[in-house]
């Protein structure tokens, strides 16, 4: 059985609800200053620079490959959860450059909805909001317009009090807030289209798992399609589930207290009142002539292996994500995809980048044995680290990289760089 809350994906832990049927907003950049293994910033393009469906990040261990997907988790839950009680910036910069402690840090994102780019950004330091802004490009006009800036001195542009960033909410915004997370709170039109951003965005990574479970399955529970089509994949991968069965089943208190962890009395409540989910999958049961007789229920936790529970939490967005138009971003691809299996889900990005669908995947990985069977030269970044530790991105073309090169060989040849350097 699993014990969960109910856990909303975007990426887990905030509160950024996805709504069928809406327009998704399309990523189209990601900026990254002054951030863990990042200085001087850095961005990856995903859109008017170079709109594809899929991104690959290369590049050798301790490179900065998966600050990338960090830097986009503390970007997301800034915005979602800054006008907390409570609430410290996470302010995590560069060390290794004399001063870069005292710099702030800086995100900046841009995307797109109904025609119209949004680009946002801010930073910060150890305990405020040194600035904070929104520009709009409508159409196809190549000027921006402010909707609102603020700067470090809680100062903004007179303009913002037009678009419902007026004096009021401004006034009740803290130092370390985000006004962008307190005008939601007022529904604001362009607060909402910030938040509609994060609806689009999904993370599957180790540091996103919540202590609460795997967020896939108050997903799986919630969407009977999305039940279906993991099904159907899971057969199309040759993985031997037929179906899967999930079921809320009522919590004694008496199970609650054999937990190795003490529970208030509220917490042992909410538990009773949620329940447990009972998480089933069906088999095929055979003879000795292994003609399938019937199927058998297997729990999910105790008999599946680590692999398929991994490719579970996996492939649950990723159907998601094609199903919505959204992007998500995988850390250690490899770790949860068979590189046969990978092939497969590059292709059903592919086909719905064909049909006209918006989704995206953006992955991390070592399996360079895709650079000649699944990927295109612009579909691959290389991150590697300067002299300085710096983590800088460089995407393959701009290292240099033809149509016509054998990239994985020239890759692990060193040509583009961003390898492991071996000393004798």
């Amino acid at each position: 059985m699993f014990l969960g809350k109910n856990a909303i994906l975007s990426p887990r832990g905030t509160r950024a609800n996805a709504t069928k049927g809406n327009p998704m907003a399309e990523l189209q950049f990601f900026e990254i200053g002054n951030y863990r293994s990042f200085y001087k910033p850095q961005t990856i393009y995903f859109g008017e620079n170079s709109a594809r469906s899929i991104t690959a990040l290369y590049g050798p261990n301790a490179s900065g490959k998966s600050n990338v997907v960090k830097a986009l988790s503390t970007m997301i839950s800034c915005i979602v959860n800054s006008a907390n009680a409570g609430w410290r910036l996470p302010y995590d910069p560069f060390l290794l450059r004399v001063g870069a402690d005292a710099e702030p840090t800086v995100f900046k994102i841009a995307f797109k909805v109904e025609g119209t780019i949004f680009t946002y950004s801010f930073s910060y330091d150890r305990t405020r909001i040194l600035s904070e802004s929104l520009l709009e490009q409508a159409g196809k006009s190549r000027k921006s317009r402010v909707i609102f800036a603020r700067d470090a001195n809680d100062g903004y542009n007179s303009s913002a009090v037009k678009y419902g960033f007026g004096k009021k909410l401004q006034a009740k915004t803290r130092p370390e807030t985000l006004i962008i997370t307190k005008a939601r709170e007022d529904n604001n039109d362009y607060a909402n289209r910030v938040f509609e951003l994060l609806s689009s965005i999904l993370i599957v990574s180790d540091a996103s798992r919540s202590g609460e479970g795997p967020v896939y399955v108050e997903m799986l529970k919630r969407d009977a399609g999305l039940r279906k089509k993991l099904v159907e994949l899971l057969q199309k991968c040759d993985i031997a589930i037929r179906d899967i069965r999930l079921e809320t089943k009522p919590l004694s208190s008496d199970i609650i207290d054999m937990l190795p962890v003490v529970l208030s009395d509220e917490m042992k409540e909410v538990l009773v009142r949620q329940g447990a989910t009972e998480f089933k999958t069906m088999h095929a049961l055979r003879d000795e002539e292994l003609t399938t007789v019937g199927t058998r229920e297997l729990d999910f936790w105790f008999h599946e292996s680590m692999g398929t529970r991994n490719f579970f939490e996996v492939a649950v967005p990723i159907i998601s994500a094609i199903d919505n138009g959204q992007t998500i971003f995988i850390d250690e691809f490899s770790s949860y995809i068979h590189p046969e299996l990978a092939s497969a889900i590059i292709g059903m990005f592919r086909k719905d980048a064909s049909s006209g669908g918006a989704a995206k995947l953006v992955f991390i990985t070592h399996n360079t044995s895709m650079m000649s069977s699944d990927l295109q030269r612009d579909e691959i970044i290389l991150v590697e680290k300067t002299l300085g530790e710096e983590s800088r991105l460089i995407p393959l073309i701009e290292a240099g990289a033809r149509k016509s090169e054998a990239f994985e060989k020239r890759y692990l040849s060193g040509y583009y760089g961003a390898v492991p350097r071996i000393k004798e």
